[in-house]
């Protein structure tokens, strides 16, 4: 289910991944797109769910996973991608979809599908990316540090709101409140839109992590430092993309 308005997004198909979400306007950092709406399962019924209708589920608790509406336009049409403009956070046990910096008009909406490490039974993976990006590893799983952190950034996350009761075979109902914005999180990939000009800079030193990140999120673009010809492109798991500019 999408919480922004009509008027900022459509859905098209896209040239190698089938339908996508793209923005028609610009969407401002920390906004909330959506809420993963669906029909409440058994976990045990995922993979039947998912390899009938080509989408994957989403977890709510240990007990309880969430599979879109397939005939309807939400946020689970959002493709992967190793270097997203959203992520997922969890709010009263809902997944919301949030932009983690400056989306463009014109832009494709994407997301990282924070799948686990590959285990073993995933052979042949089916879940390979094919995002494109200057960062894309071929894969939607992550290495087991990233997903570690995740996990417990999560957890922080999720205990500050209370889960609301689900039923299996309904489908889970709004909220009847959202945050309005959501803050950066160094656990967050962000790295600007490879399609923008970068935004440039006069520092005489790299600036500290913190700063870069909001540049990087308020702007949506590459930040360019002029007197260091560098241009930092984003931040993962601590490492700053850098390539120089001469």
């Amino acid at each position: 289910m999408f919480l922004v308005p009509s008027t900022f997004w459509e859905v098209r198909k896209t040239t190698s991944k089938g339908k996508g979400v793209f923005a028609k306007k610009d969407i401002l950092p920390g906004t909330v797109i959506g809420d993963y709406i669906g029909e409440v399962i058994r976990p045990k019924d995922e993979v039947r769910y998912e390899k009938k209708h080509g989408f994957y589920t989403m977890y709510f608790h240990k007990n309880a996973s969430i599979f879109p509406n397939p005939k309807e336009d939400g946020v689970h049409l959002i493709n992967h991608s190793c270097a997203p403009n959203c992520w997922m956070f969890t709010y009263k046990g809902h997944t919301l979809y949030f932009a983690i910096r400056k989306i463009f008009k014109g832009e494709e909406i994407t997301i990282s599908y924070l799948l686990g490490p590959q285990e073993d039974e995933c052979s042949p993976c089916n879940d390979q990316c094919k995002c494109g990006s200057i960062i894309c590893s071929q894969t939607m799983h992550m290495p087991e540090k990233r997903y570690s952190a995740w996990l417990e950034h999560d957890k922080k996350v999720t205990q500050k709101t209370k889960y609301e009761r689900v039923k299996i075979g309904i489908n889970l109902p709004q909220l009847s409140d959202y945050p309005s914005t959501i803050s950066d999180s160094p656990v967050y990939t962000l790295l600007g839109s490879q399609g923008k000009k970068p935004v440039s800079y006069e520092d005489s030193v790299l600036p500290p992590q913190k700063e870069l990140r909001k540049r990087i999120r308020e702007t949506g673009r590459y930040i360019h430092l002029k007197k260091l010809h560098m241009t930092v492109m984003g931040i993962s798991d601590g490492v700053v993309f850098t390539k120089s500019s001469e």
